[in-house]
């Protein structure tokens, strides 16, 4: 029998992470599990080479981010249990220490993030929480061949 309480999405915005969420929205859906979404901005940007942060910048980039994880839950997944978080810190770190602490039964990531600056953060990302996660890890690629489809709930 096949048992998920929480599902942790990392959650990047790209195209990798909107197809996470919906196979965790399946999963959760026919589970029962509650779906954990999680936005880790990389500690250099919050503080790149600088300790003090006069500017208030990681608190600013922290409201930013948790408005964006709001917005990127389309209203058609309003009926299931889902927690937001945004942290800071090495992300791959991050998405391990949230698991283990949330004792999170599986992880669904996208392959590949967003490319360019911090965003191509999921490639190697997904390789490390793969081999270091306390819990299944469920990897998916936009262009490949998955098995939730469009005409599936979600």
């Amino acid at each position: 029998m096949i048992k998920f309480n929480k599902i942790l999405v990392p959650v990047d915005f790209s195209e990798g992470s909107e197809l996470a969420l919906r196979y965790a929205a399946t999963f959760a859906s026919e589970y029962g599990a509650q779906i954990h979404l999680l936005n880790v901005i990389e500690e250099e940007v919050l503080h790149a080479g600088n300790l003090s942060d006069p500017l208030e910048t990681s608190s600013k980039w922290e409201a930013q981010n948790k408005k964006q994880l709001d917005e990127f839950v389309p209203k058609k997944f309003n009926d299931l249990d889902i927690i937001k978080k945004v942290q800071g810190g090495l992300v791959h770190e991050t998405i391990i220490n949230y698991a283990i602490e949330n004792e999170v039964s599986l992880i669904v990531i996208g392959a590949h993030g967003k490319s360019g600056f911090i965003d191509a953060w999921l490639g190697g990302t997904s390789y490390e929480i793969a081999r270091k996660s306390p819990c299944a890890v469920l990897t998916v690629k936009p262009q490949g061949k998955g098995f939730v489809t469009n005409d599936k709930v979600f």
